[in-house]
């Protein structure tokens, strides 16, 4: 089944959440990153490994502190918890194919030989982000196998799941085959890390009460400067501005999946007023509460 949603949700420690068939954990997304509210996916991170495909267009993306851009037909690879963001760099379509799935799709039995020698390695060794080109010879194979996976994916035959396995077995080794000779690595420190993390979690659970720098700071036990410092080296954004934003998101979603007065909405995601809540809210959005409550009704 191919997924084509326009919204990221996570559980209360910011991990994104997956709709998964218990059975197979694997999970094939379609969707231009326009869908998305604000043309943008927002950090988030995951356990399960992720490999992305753009279809159409340039996407702009965000992993950890550092930032990369694709192009339509070129690919990446995106390793296990690692916190990332994509962008579009303009207004054409930017369409793209992902696949997100546990690891055990291809290690198998923990301690198994494909677990070992293949799918460890990746984890604990291999870069964060790894991009793929279809002018390198080398890439072609990693398309090809990509599109065949999606193809079983789409078709669900009998059997489709153990052509999945395949290809994603032979993605990874070419992975693990690229770093392995390069031997490159874009992790950055645990430290940081966990401190980038800590804080937008502790956003993510509080954005409906009041929140200042000094608070933002404290939840990862450090000061308002390096919290500023952290904000815009990995998110290009001051931690209020952040705040804003996510705030906004979450009235969106509010005034999609509810009939709370526009007041209510704007009291409760901490605005000081309605005409406040209306400013920003257009500046984000690029549009009114209200037009964009009655669009979003219009197009159910």
């Amino acid at each position: 089944m191919i997924q084509s949603k326009n919204n990221i949700k996570t559980d209360s420690k910011g991990k994104e959440l997956k709709e998964y068939n218990q059975l197979f954990n694997f999970i094939a997304n379609e969707v231009d990153v326009h869908q998305y509210l604000t043309d943008c996916i927002s950090p988030h991170w995951h356990k399960e490994l992720e490999i992305f495909i753009l279809l159409e267009g340039h996407v702009k993306i965000g992993i950890e502190d550092q930032r990369y851009t694709l192009s339509s037909g070129e690919g990446c690879f995106i390793n296990s918890n690692i916190l990332h963001s994509f962008s579009c760099e303009n207004s054409k379509p930017c369409l793209f194919r992902s696949f997100i799935f546990d690891s055990n799709i291809v290690g198998g039995t923990p301690g198994s030989i494909f677990d070992i020698s293949y799918v460890r390695p990746i984890l604990k060794n291999a870069p964060a982000f790894y991009p793929f080109y279809k002018t390198t010879q080398d890439d072609s194979p990693f398309f090809s196998l990509f599109h065949q996976a999606f193809y079983a994916c789409k078709k669900e035959y009998c059997g489709y799941e153990l052509d999945i396995r395949y290809a994603l077995s032979k993605m990874l080794f070419l992975i693990c085959r690229k770093f392995s000779a390069q031997k490159t690595s874009l992790h950055f420190s645990d430290t940081q890390e966990k401190r980038i993390k800590q804080m937008l979690t502790w956003i993510d659970t509080h954005l409906r009460e009041p929140i200042s720098v000094f608070d933002i700071a404290e939840s990862a036990n450090i000061c308002t400067r390096e919290c500023q410092r952290i904000f815009k080296r990995y998110l290009h954004y001051s931690p209020m501005s952040y705040v804003k934003k996510k705030r906004i998101l979450y009235a969106a979603d509010q005034l999609s999946k509810t009939d709370l007065p526009i007041t209510d909405i704007a009291m409760e995601c901490e605005f000081a007023s309605p005409s406040h809540f209306s400013k920003q809210f257009h500046e984000i959005i690029g549009s009114t509460p209200r037009d964009y409550r009655n669009t979003v009704r219009t197009k159910e």
